[in-house]
């Protein structure tokens, strides 16, 4: 068996991995094909907008995407940081050392992602979140003037999408 999705829905998934990628097409065509092959080896014919998204995180973890769990503000740091590295910039996240102990225990993911949210958004970026339905965090940058499309994406395959600022 095979998931198989409707026309809007393959381009809508299609334009969310090219805004997730920032134009990098060759990491799009490959994020792609491996979102395509994880559909085609699905042992079921249909897919909630919960399921394409755990598909979606699978291909794009740490890539294009982070996923980290509730408490887990190291990994968040991590992730954000190799994230942005992509568009050759650096989160200020408060600290001279974010590997301190003290500092993660002071800190929560949702508060270094309104920090990331807010130092993105002046650089033109925006930082999404999605519901992932367990206890942890996940979502992605795009750029700013692509933000009523990203809405119109997340609307498309059903699935709900807030700014990094508005953590789930």
């Amino acid at each position: 068996m095979a998931i198989e999705l409707e026309d809007d829905a393959q381009d809508a998934v299609s334009r969310l991995f090219a805004l997730i990628n920032l134009g990098d097409a060759a990491q799009t065509s490959r994020q792609l094909s491996l979102f395509e092959e994880a559909l085609e080896d699905a042992e079921e014919e249909e897919a909630s907008a919960a399921e394409l998204l755990w598909q979606i995180k699978d291909v794009i973890d740490w890539e294009s995407g982070f996923h980290v769990d509730w408490k887990d503000a190291e990994s968040f740091i991590g992730c954000l940081n190799q994230l942005c590295e992509r568009i050759d910039l650096e989160i200020d996240w408060g600290t001279d050392d974010t590997e301190d102990e003290d500092f993660l225990e002071g800190t929560s993911v949702p508060e270094l992602m309104e920090i990331a949210t807010n130092q993105l958004r002046v650089a033109g970026y925006t930082l999404w979140n999605w519901d992932a339905g367990d206890d942890a965090y996940a979502g992605w940058i795009t750029r700013s003037e692509d933000d009523e499309e990203m809405t119109e994406i997340a609307d498309t395959l059903g699935f709900d999408l807030k700014a990094g600022d508005q953590p789930f």
